[in-house]
């Protein structure tokens, strides 16, 4: 029976929340980093706001989802095709302590930092030990494009780490040594998760509908892993194991950014046949948050690349990615904004009895 009212409209939609609700987050917190790295500070301060109203209004959604429906939040937690949607909390708190980080904040990004260490570290075993011990479904059944922001959100991680170490000197040693760490776990981790999306890919039969907005994380994922690399060779005061892992670091780095560039035209071409050709119908989905989001890492892994001796010539084509990410961040809040309307105009109606127009 369809929910009927706007309270029961709205518990049906936290009943059947996206679990990955927290990329909307992650893609308004990285797009306030690239404009404020281009020198657009005010729009920079307004996307940041906006991005921590919706971090602690989806904390409390969250947490009444988990209280007032608890088998169906449990269910997302056994699902390996929803399960991995949950890390968008851990890269939601590492986006926002680095924005934060960035503005000269300590106790913010220290303490989201740590929130985001234990979600990491409570959500990733959970998942493996889900996928070892329950799951029976088949690899087409089971592995898609969310799977990859367990690696956004243990990059996140890599690049606050490193950002807090100025700010902490007397564990300068400690937390360069964590960075570097998640950096080249986030690495082995991809590398697992993008062979079995890649062998997904090409040896099981795709249909549009499997074809999801959150595969633009096989991009996303590298960016964020380009740019924690470049945070990396940036650290001022590096220890001696840095200093001497400089020139590996860089390498890898490069070399995850142009994989990551590989993966741009695909990722069109796909969006073509999934839109054009196969005429799916492209309406506001929560996870298109998962497009939004690669396009501001990548606009801030570039915009850093550009600032490393030899890779000058990126410098003019940042500012140009970074207001792209902005164009599509506000194309999706605003599709989120009218789905809303439309929702609550449908509620307003079937309690006033009225037949909904559906002929806009």
């Amino acid at each position: 029976m369809a929910p009927d009212g706007v309270g029961n409209e709205l518990k049906h939609w936290v009943k059947t929340l996206y679990p990955g609700y927290f990329a909307s987050v992650m893609a308004t917190g990285i797009v306030s980093v690239a404009l404020l790295l281009i020198g657009v500070p005010l729009l920079s301060a307004v996307l940041l706001g906006i991005g921590s109203a919706l971090f602690l209004l989806l904390a409390l959604i969250y947490l009444w989802r988990g209280l007032a429906f608890r088998a169906d939040f449990a269910k997302d937690l056994m699902d390996p095709t929803k399960v991995f949607g949950f890390f968008t909390l851990v890269a939601a708190c590492g986006v926002l302590a680095t924005r934060y980080a960035l503005g000269g904040f300590v106790a913010v990004p220290a303490l989201l930092t740590v929130a985001a260490f234990v979600f990491w570290l409570l959500l990733l075993y959970w998942a493996f030990a889900m996928l070892l011990f329950s799951n029976e479904r088949p690899i087409e059944h089971s592995v898609n494009g969310s799977w990859l922001i367990a690696i956004v959100g243990t990059e996140s991680l890599a690049i606050t780490w490193v950002l807090l170490a100025p700010m902490l000197p007397e564990q300068r040693g400690a937390l360069q040594l964590l960075s570097y760490l998640f950096w080249t776990f986030g690495v082995l981790l991809y590398l697992i998760f993008i062979t079995l999306i890649v062998y997904r890919f090409a040896f099981r039969r795709i249909q549009p509908g499997d074809l999801t907005p959150p595969y633009w994380i096989n991009m996303g994922a590298m960016a964020i892993t380009t740019v924690a690399g470049v945070r990396l060779l940036q650290v001022a005061h590096p220890t001696a194991f840095i200093a001497a892992l400089h020139p590996y670091i860089e390498g890898f780095t490069v070399m995850m950014w142009a994989w990551g560039t590989w993966w741009i035209p695909l990722l069109i071409i796909i969006g073509i046949w999934k839109y054009g050709i196969s005429k799916e119908r492209l309406s506001y989905d929560p996870s298109l948050w998962s497009i939004v989001f690669p396009l501001g890492m990548y606009a801030v892994a570039v915009y850093l690349l550009g600032r490393l001796p030899g890779l000058e010539v990126l410098q003019p084509v940042a500012p140009w990615l970074a207001w792209i990410a902005f164009a599509a961040w506000v194309f999706v809040g605003a599709s989120w904004l009218w789905s809303l309307a439309k929702g609550l105009l449908r509620s307003t109606d079937r309690k006033m009895g009225k037949t909904p127009d559906t002929s806009s």
